[in-house]
């Protein structure tokens, strides 16, 4: 269900929020996904933006409930936001450390089976970060509407902000 933004003024916004919290299984991917079409559903979003964004969560929330319980549940939680200017999902888990360098990741050969999620999302956003901090793994998906004018570049790894005690390594 939508909930109304406020400005960092103080003042309303125009920035609308949904949100979902659930322990992975076979449908957590269908209710991520529903709450997708419910954000696209409650304003005219450009198709290409659209999809692009739908894609992209797709992709990562599938890495979260495959890797990060190392074949166990682990508990997540999505916010989706709706800017005039942008489409943006955050997810956190409490699975297992990701062991990735975004800057690095590529679209593999065309006859592997598998490792293809990060890429796609890669280009299919116009901004994706990934941190862990105090002991949760934090995804920032940013599409621009429009087009946007940012260009594709800005994959990365937040290491600095790891609070946490375990040691970030920009190599994974």
């Amino acid at each position: 269900m939508p909930a109304e933004g406020s400005s960092s003024a103080g003042g309303p916004s125009t920035d609308r929020r949904w949100e979902l919290t659930a322990v992975t299984d076979e449908g957590t991917l269908d209710r991520i996904l529903d709450l997708v079409g419910e954000m696209s559903a409650a304003e005219e979003i450009d198709e290409d933006a659209r999809m692009q964004f739908e894609v992209a969560v797709a992709e990562i929330a599938a890495n979260i409930i495959e890797h990060a319980g190392g074949g166990e549940q682990v508990t997540l939680s999505l916010e989706l936001l709706l800017s005039p200017d942008r489409l943006e999902a955050l997810f956190t888990d409490n699975g297992t450390p990701a062991r990735v360098d975004l800057r690095s990741v590529e679209m593999p050969d065309a006859l592997a089976e598998r490792g293809r999620g990060l890429a796609i999302a890669l280009s299919a956003l116009d901004e994706l970060a990934y941190r862990r901090r105090l002991g949760s793994n934090m995804w920032h998906l940013v599409c621009y509407r429009g087009g946007g004018d940012a260009e594709n570049d800005s994959a990365e790894n937040d290491s600095a902000d790891n609070d946490d005690d375990e040691v970030s390594d920009p190599d994974r």
